[in-house]
């Protein structure tokens, strides 16, 4: 039995094609002092386990896609290995955060237990945090939930002198910056997984030192992830040159 990893490779369906490739035809036309005052924003999800058994899973996933080898130089066994899926979805307590990245600092925000993102909390969140968020960024990019682009939201996030990529491009995860930022954070989640079962103020807490971690010791990357949408459009047109049929 072989377990391999998938391709790390992207599916866009056509009607969204043009307007990606559009996007990038732009953004290799801007300046890159443009670029560097673009700010990422967008939201994800933690499950916490609500059982010993199912956080003895958490814990052996997190040890990630390796195997051990035995003393005797051979494999460990399945069980010993890997743990169930890392496609926790409707598995254990959500935690749900928002954050935005800009100029390579990620900030985050907690939502409280049993709030869901809505047209209402996402305002009073641009009202409360993305002045001090935004740092020397006016240019914000999102993706197309709802209320993320209400009159509301679009009201606020001009009032704190914010101003959407209108070219940004549906279906298009792989051009907002904080995705990446999100990866770097469950990484070090993995690597500070705690024994013990795990109540939601202690997670919390260990994910707000992730955030501070992060952003000591992978400024360099954040900031990378945050300034390289030219080489992320360069990646995109690679696969569709003119004339030629599209490789998504």
């Amino acid at each position: 039995m072989a377990w391999l990893r998938r391709r790390n490779k992207s599916i866009v369906v056509g009607q969204h094609r043009a307007a990606r490739v559009a996007y990038c035809q732009g953004v290799k036309r801007k300046h890159q002092a443009t670029l560097e005052r673009w700010a990422y924003v967008d939201g994800t999800t933690y499950y916490l386990d609500k059982s010993a058994a199912e956080h003895e899973h958490t814990v052996r996933r997190s040890l990630g896609c390796h195997v051990w080898r035995k003393s005797d130089n051979t494999d460990a066994l399945f069980a010993d290995c890997v743990g169930p899926s890392g496609y926790n979805k409707a598995q254990g307590h959500p935690v749900r955060v928002w954050g935005m990245l800009a100029a390579g600092v990620l900030h985050v925000h907690v939502l409280d237990e049993g709030e869901v993102m809505d047209r209402t909390i996402y305002v009073d969140l641009i009202e409360d945090k993305f002045d001090d968020w935004r740092l020397n960024c006016d240019f914000l990019v999102c993706d197309y939930e709802g209320c993320l682009r209400t009159p509301e939201a679009l009201h606020a996030l001009n009032r704190c002198g914010l101003k959407l990529v209108d070219e940004y491009p549906k279906v298009s995860q792989d051009f907002n910056a904080i995705e990446n930022a999100w990866n770097i954070l469950r990484e070090r989640l993995d690597e500070t997984c705690p024994v013990e079962l795990e109540p939601r103020d202690a997670f919390v807490r260990r994910l707000r030192t992730a955030v501070r971690w992060a952003n000591t010791q992978r400024s360099e990357q954040l900031w990378y992830l945050s300034t390289n949408q030219k080489e992320r459009a360069a990646d995109c047109l690679s696969s569709n040159p003119p004339g030629a049929r599209t490789k998504w």
